[in-house]
């Protein structure tokens, strides 16, 4: 049940870093989008199941390579 527990909140903290890392990219490149559009919770996208998971698999990834990026820069200054 733990192990449940650490996934849920892994992957709800990845899904959040990569969704603000995208965000604040998009805002700082003069190309500002929501947070909504970003996340794929506009109503009529809802039936665009490819482009939903699209969005999602965005933010996973950024998320990870930001938590990845994190460790070997604390990595290399611990060292």
């Amino acid at each position: 049940m733990q192990g449940l527990i650490g996934i849920v909140i892994i992957r709800s903290l990845i899904r959040f870093l990569g969704l603000h890392t995208r965000y604040l990219f998009y805002k700082l490149t003069n190309n500002p989008k929501s947070l909504k559009s970003l996340s794929n919770e506009y109503k009529d996208d809802y039936k665009d199941l490819g482009k939903a998971l699209g969005q999602d698999f965005l933010n996973a990834v950024v998320g990870i390579l930001i938590i990845v990026g994190c460790v070997l820069v604390a990595a290399v200054v611990y060292n």
